[in-house]
């Protein structure tokens, strides 16, 4: 088989392919780093103490605004998405109080570990082929348990748009997506960023119980529901002893 005289693209393409196959649902190309307006707001964020007792955020906050202090030899990100949404309207649970509301997504595996084993056998198809092509590319892969911005790279990458939740929407799948990352050391052409369709729209920000969103775009997670059940140590324990 002859070498392709356009070895990035013919990559480019490998991959899209290769990760659908995998079983993702969404798939697109970022460069390997994050605007300057996510990163600002994320200064703002740690600022005001609005990440609470998540004192990792601010300690590895170098490495969140930065994908390439992260990892030194990442050129591109490519960034999946599974889709996660339920069969049936999820809130319809609310008109039954005396029954207990569980999160979606905490209703089936673990999406760290299926999200994790299809990004490592998507990592060494890509390998593979990165040589097959004559590019050597190495890989690292994330799914939500290292400091990557993954909503603005998703956003970069074409997936969605960043709502006034603060959460990543697609035009295809809603909130509904899931999120990993494979970084890449091989610079390969990003995918168009995804424009903010919000408009005047704020069903997202009253559907808070907790009045968590301060303002639109903004997240005060000492308000958080998932803050105070999972991530504030004394919540949680007071949680799980009742």
């Amino acid at each position: 088989m002859q070498p392709s005289p356009y070895p990035k693209e013919s990559f480019r393409a490998f991959l899209r392919d290769a990760a659908l196959a995998e079983g993702f649902d969404a798939v697109g190309f970022a460069p390997a780093s994050v605007p300057s307006r996510a990163a600002d707001a994320l200064r703002d964020f740690l600022a005001e103490g609005r990440h609470g007792d998540m004192g990792w955020m601010e300690t590895h906050a170098d490495r969140r605004e930065d994908p390439q202090t992260l990892w030194p030899e990442a050129r591109s990100v490519l960034v999946v998405g599974q889709n996660y949404a339920p069969g049936h309207d999820p809130l319809a649970l609310l008109d039954r109080p005396e029954r207990g509301a569980i999160s979606v997504y905490a209703r089936n595996k673990d999406y760290h570990d299926l999200m994790k084993a299809r990004l490592r056998a998507l990592a060494g198809k890509a390998v593979a082929e990165a040589a097959r092509l004559g590019l050597g590319c190495d890989v690292k892969l994330f799914v939500d348990t290292a400091p990557v911005m993954e909503k603005p790279l998703a956003v970069q990458a074409g997936l969605g748009w960043q709502g006034k939740h603060t959460n990543m929407v697609s035009r295809s799948f809603g909130s509904w997506l899931l999120l990993g990352e494979l970084f890449l050391s091989v610079d390969l052409a990003p995918d168009t960023p995804e424009p903010d369709h919000c408009g005047r729209c704020s069903r997202c920000l009253t559907a808070c119980p907790t009045a968590a969103f301060p303002a639109p775009y903004q997240l005060d997670a000492r308000r958080c529901i998932a803050y105070l059940t999972i991530e504030h140590k004394a919540s949680s324990r007071r949680t799980c002893a009742r």
